[in-house]
């Protein structure tokens, strides 16, 4: 098992967001106009994350990219903090401005993204240096503080509403779900990464493992919701 998740774990992870992808080219159609196009492009952003992200494995195999093993970039944190830890929360966030109808909702997410993104930039340029080296927990906690913040507000407005009885077939429902179990699963190992550094492979791959199941239960959610639901709002015209 152990030489399986090695040689094995990212294409796992890889095909787990493919599947997700192919969803939402599937329904672009169906979504087109509507808010749900915006979390397809999401799924299209995250497939290009994951993608670029694996640069470092082919070292030695692409020509192009010698010249960045002999650079900073060597390693990918820097690609992860900055495309993921802060990229995709930003994203979620403007998804649940889009969805949540509370005004004052809205504007808490608002200011706390605009707080976040505005630590994370003096953040990132008092240790410039360590972004090259290491990824960052504070930016993986509060990103997830405002990633379940969003979903709070918005499972608060759906049980507040007459939608709760029919919310089997809401998109956005589906979404939530994953992504609070997903960053609730997550996240904890964010205080284990020193021990993912060293050479104990038992967590190691009991890491990989806790990913690819939450990668998947995620994604398959994510793929499903697609194809099951309905767009909640009307298009543009």
């Amino acid at each position: 098992m152990e030489e399986f998740f090695r040689q094995n774990y990212f294409l796992l992870t890889n095909s787990t967001i493919l599947i997700a992808v192919f969803a939402g080219l599937f329904s672009i159609k169906k979504y087109k106009g509507n808010p749900e196009f915006f979390f397809i492009i999401i799924i299209f952003y995250l497939f290009a994350i994951e993608l670029v992200g694996n640069y470092p494995r082919l070292y030695g195999k692409v020509e192009f990219l010698e010249p960045l093993y002999n650079s900073v970039f060597r390693k990918n944190y820097w690609w992860y903090t900055l495309a993921f830890d802060i990229g995709v929360i930003l994203l979620f966030s403007v998804l649940y401005q889009k969805i949540i109808k509370s005004i004052a909702f809205k504007r808490i997410i608002k200011a706390a993204t605009i707080l976040y993104f505005g630590f994370s930039v003096i953040f990132i340029l008092i240790n410039y240096q360590d972004l090259f080296k290491q990824t960052f927990p504070v930016f993986q906690l509060l990103g997830a503080l405002i990633i379940l913040m969003c979903c709070a507000f918005y499972l608060f407005e759906l049980l507040q509403s007459d939608a709760v009885l029919q919310m089997h077939k809401h998109l956005y429902f589906y979404i939530t779900i994953a992504i609070f179990l997903w960053w609730i699963i997550v996240t904890p190992l964010t205080f284990y990464d020193l021990y993912f550094r060293s050479a104990d492979w038992n967590f190691i791959i009991l890491k990989w493992q806790i990913h690819l199941f939450a990668n998947m239960f995620m994604y398959f959610t994510f793929s499903f919701a697609l194809w099951w639901c309905k767009p909640e709002f009307k298009k543009n015209s």
